[in-house]
């Protein structure tokens, strides 16, 4: 319209002219016209949930099939390797094999993952594959072998690493690089793989293994689970192809993502694994409980531990476990090597000595307890993982004394906790308590600040003895936030982790129970829920030894981490590594046990000759560092100290990376790359409809490969949706938190009820939209308004018609 609409001044009741009413009447007849069109237009725009609508039926002939090995476009969806076929079809590349070799000599295991990609097609590819490791792996070398030819890596500040790589990409040149995303979540990639190569990819590192009473464990991460994204604003940050969207709170939610592949898709990824065990001690027990194993015993004693049947997909953790006979358990280990003049050791010892353990095994705490249950019941933990934490709780419930006082807390979309207070454990509050668990289910996102926030109130009460226990998964991409919460707010609480499912996030796990001053156990078996949850309440229920010291009698010139020491419960010895001018002397380690003290004393002479000690401080000093950063520590200072130590000693890191590149270019200038990213298996166990959503046909789609490849630190984005992500909340805030209330309905509320929260396959990345954010939601309510102001024309010409 080309002036405004007034509304007239009430006419009288006598008869108007017929020309006065014309214009009203054309103004409604246009506006509902235009309200009709806009809704029609609704119908066809996109919408921020449900799926993509199908297209229409076609009238002609339907199309042949694609031809034997090629794919059409909606298969990009699937995620994976995909390369350029003919006629706008594409081939996919896949993941020929994946070997690990482990190699065991005591406490430390030395590592070689070799990841095998094959090329089928004429054209020339880049594969991107986002891979797990341990959590405190010390990630040092690299061999990329095409053919014959052999490319050593070599290790950069990150920044400078992935320059090399983007130049030789555009280059035309193979490269490779290995970045840290997490200390357990790596991304390899590997550019300008030839028609019909053969790439692998070789990455060796090593670590530290735990010993918890008298079992020794090994574990290995195979597969990563989907994370939940927090963040109520997406940022632009660095770049990736996940299926999430960088948040305020997760800034490389692209990066550690990768796509996920659809039930009906079966499992992929196989996985080859070989184990040559030197436990240094005669065993009596050895079995992995993760897997059907094999296991000779070699005429030195040594064991080789291999997977029975062919490779078997990465779908759950590797655990492998072994005990030593009756009386062969060592109280003390000393491994040690040399570097460039200085003397690296890393040492066990398992305190307290003499009248001692028996004490800790038979005293219990003389103060009461006051114990905080925190279970996550999201969506990831669906299945065996719920099933196992309730029994967990029951477990533990059942072993709380009338002197103590506790209360549950649950998470989901939000927090809640059942009582106002934490109450005394009598048989009314447990059956209340034992009623609630039974009727929990997980479903919905992960918001586990909220539950942070009501069971770390940072009190420091003497009288009692706080705990609390965390029983999640830990499949969320905001660790750093997380673990600096708990720095903040743990007062005197201690707070214990217990890992639940078959691919738990271990670096979340053991970081959380480190800042809280407790100890973490897996329970990877809802079958062996019984014996890991005993052996956390044992613990809880005995003292603790505390204020650790290590001192040398003789040697100078001493660093030793972990820094701070950590706490130490029954049956756990202490693992520190030290860097030396000279190995000399006696090293004491002192302590408090239940308000006296005790000491033991360790010689430094002698020890085995062990490989990578010095990598392994390096990896234990920079976990120190980046601990700073929850505490508040300067981030440049802390920065410029994890470079010097990563460099020095070539180590990956947050801010080191690995790179590989060959001098020779090999892809012609005018042949186009195709990039594409390799899908990971859910987690077993784990259900698909709970994570991704009840309307979810598959994994979250890709983009597709593209001919033009991006800028470099830039991604390719299409339309984004919603997947895994967090409850409707203002932009920066976390999801909302009750307390003294019923904790029911904010725990077992549906994903799907949640404002803002939607799925869709149309295609892309995930991110956050608020509801009404899209051109559907827009052009109806438009078209809603126009309706509205056209009946209002129509009525109000009704009205100055006089009767007849």
């Amino acid at each position: 319209m080309d002036r405004p609409f007034i509304v007239p001044e009430r006419l009288p009741l006598s008869r108007p002219p017929r020309r006065r009413l014309m214009p009203v009447l054309g103004r409604a007849l246009v506006i509902l016209g235009a309200a009709a069109a806009l809704f029609f237009m609704a119908l066809d725009a996109p919408r921020a949930e449900g799926p993509a609508p199908a297209a229409p039926a076609a009238t002609s002939t339907p199309p042949a099939p694609p031809a034997p090995g090629l794919v059409d476009a909606a298969a990009l969806g699937d995620g994976g390797l995909f390369l350029p076929g003919q006629d706008g079809l594409f081939r996919p590349a896949p993941l020929l094999a994946t070997q690990i070799e482990a190699d065991v000599s005591g406490l430390v295991a030395r590592y070689t993952v070799k990841h095998t990609f094959r090329n089928p097609d004429s054209g020339w590819v880049e594969g991107i594959y986002v891979f797990p490791l341990p959590e405190d792996s010390a990630v040092d070398k690299m061999r990329m072998t095409i053919g014959e030819r052999i490319i050593e890596g070599r290790i950069e500040e990150k920044a400078a690493a992935r320059k090399i790589y983007d130049q030789a990409r555009r280059e035309g040149r193979r490269a490779g690089l290995v970045e840290q995303e997490r200390p357990n979540i790596f991304t390899a990639s590997v550019a300008n793989i030839g028609p019909g190569e053969t790439v692998t990819v070789e990455i060796r590192f090593q670590e530290t293994l735990r010993l918890d009473g008298d079992t020794f464990r090994l574990r290995f991460p195979l597969v990563i689970g989907p994370r939940y994204i927090p963040g109520g604003q997406t940022v632009a940050a660095v770049g990736g192809r996940g299926w999430g969207v960088n948040t305020d709170q997760v800034p490389d939610a692209e990066r550690i993502t990768p796509p996920v592949r659809r039930p009906e898709q079966g499992l992929g990824n196989p996985v080859a694994l070989d184990v040559t065990l030197d436990p240094g001690f005669p065993l009596a027990a050895l079995a992995s409980p993760s897997h059907d194993v094999t296991v000779t015993e070699n005429a030195d004693g040594t064991r080789h531990v291999t997977l029975k049947g062919d490779a078997v997909p990465a779908d759950r953790d590797f655990v492998l476990e072994w005990k030593a006979q009756p009386g062969a358990t060592p109280t003390a280990g000393l491994f040690r090597e040399t570097v460039d003049g200085k003397d690296y050791l890393l040492v066990m010892m398992m305190p307290p000595v003499g009248q001692a353990r028996d004490v800790i095994k038979t005293k219990a705490l003389d103060r009461p307890r006051e114990v905080i249950f925190v279970i996550d019941v999201s969506g990831s933990m669906h299945g065996l993982s719920i099933e196992g934490a309730k029994t967990a709780l029951h477990d533990a419930m059942d072993r709380l004394t009338p002197r103590d006082r506790f209360n549950i807390v649950t998470f989901s979309n939000s927090a809640a906790a059942l009582f106002p207070a934490a109450r005394p454990a009598d048989a009314p509050a447990l059956r209340q308590a034992s009623a609630f668990v039974d009727a929990l289910e997980a479903q919905g996102g992960t918001e586990m600040m909220g539950a942070l926030d009501l069971a770390l109130d940072g009190r420091h009460d003497l009288s009692r003895i706080r705990q609390v226990v965390l029983l999640t998964d830990g499949a969320v991409g905001n660790e750093s936030a997380l673990l600096t919460r708990i720095e903040q707010a743990i007062g005197d609480s201690r707070l214990f982790t217990v890992g639940i499912g078959s691919a738990p996030n271990a670096y979340l796990m053991t970081e959380a129970a480190r800042a809280g001053r407790g100890t973490y156990t897996y329970v990877e078996d809802a079958a062996r829920v019984d014996t890991g949850m005993d052996d956390l309440l044992r613990k809880l229920e005995h003292p603790v030894l505390t204020d650790l010291r290590l001192t040398l009698t003789d040697a100078t010139g001493a660093e030793i981490h972990p820094d701070p020491l950590p706490d130490l419960y029954a049956g756990e010895p202490l693992v520190a590594t030290l860097r030396l001018d000279e190995a000399k002397g006696d090293l004491r380690l002192a302590g408090r046990f239940d308000g006296g003290l005790w000491e033991t004393v360790l010689p430094l002479t002698g020890g085995r000759e062990s490989p990578g000690v010095g990598k392994l401080w390096a990896r234990g000093r920079i976990a120190t560092l980046m601990a700073g950063l929850s505490r508040g520590e300067d981030p440049d200072v802390v920065r410029k100290a994890v470079l010097h130590t990563a460099l020095t000693h070539q180590l990956v890191s947050r801010y080191t990376s690995l790179v590989a590149v060959d001098v020779t270019p090999v892809r012609p200038a005018d042949q186009p790359l195709a990039t594409g990213e390799v899908p990971t298996n859910l987690p077993h166990g784990w259900s698909h409809e709970h994570v991704f959503g009840p309307d979810a046909p598959g994994a979250v789609p890709q983009p597709a490969p593209t001919k033009a490849m991006p800028a470099p630190g830039k991604a390719m984005k299409v339309a984004p949706t919603r997947a895994m992500a967090p409850a409707s909340a203002p932009a920066g805030t976390s999801a909302g938190v009750a307390s003294g209330a019923p904790a029911q309905d904010a725990a077992m509320a549906p994903a799907n009820r949640a404002a803002g929260i939607s799925l869709s396959a149309s295609g892309g990345h995930v991110t956050g939209l608020p509801q009404g954010a899209t051109p559907a939601q827009w052009l109806a309510l438009t078209g809603t308004l126009s309706t509205l102001a056209g009946l209002a024309l129509l009525v109000l010409l009704r009205r100055r018609r006089p009767a007849a």
